[in-house]
């Protein structure tokens, strides 16, 4: 375990210079590693997904516009949700939530973007317009130029 906390001179150092800053919380450890790092200059949190057991965190998440990197194959493979029926990724969206797809590890889970994309739509009753909407928020959340991510909005 190793808390963001202990690194948030790097991450002021990182936003500071204009980076953007994701940090991983909220999968193994609790809503509280959310909390945690909530106070570190992040646009993005991996995972996040344990934010569910805190519905004031959930909607700070919310109002705050933090997205969620979620990974719904390997917190289900690893264990962390017993299924994807278990896993909060519907109810995290349906509070407002904003959520991308990753894969994690590839090779270790099995898991690839388009098969991330299938887990919510066979898993989760996620239709075209729901899945474009998590493809928006990834573009708009993605650390490069924002020509590019206007470019790349227009053509999603």
């Amino acid at each position: 375990n190793f808390p963001a906390a202990d690194y948030a001179e790097a991450f002021e150092t990182a936003s500071a210079a204009g980076l953007g800053c994701t940090v991983h919380a909220g999968e193994w450890a609790g809503a509280d590693s959310v909390w945690a790092a909530l106070r570190l200059p992040v646009n993005r949190i991996a995972h996040g997904v344990r934010s569910i057991e805190d519905p004031a965190l959930v909607e700070e998440l919310a109002e705050r516009g933090i997205v969620l990197e979620c990974c719904p194959t390997s917190n289900v493979v690893l264990g962390a949700f017993e299924s994807y029926e278990d896993h909060p990724l519907p109810r995290l969206r349906a509070a407002g939530v904003r959520v991308t797809l990753g894969s994690d590890d590839p090779p270790y889970f099995g898991a690839s973007i388009g098969g991330e994309y299938a887990v919510c739509r066979e898993r989760f009753g996620f239709d075209d317009e729901d899945l474009l909407e998590i493809t928006r928020t990834a573009i708009e959340a993605a650390f490069c130029e924002k020509t590019l991510k206007n470019d790349l909005i227009r053509s999603a």
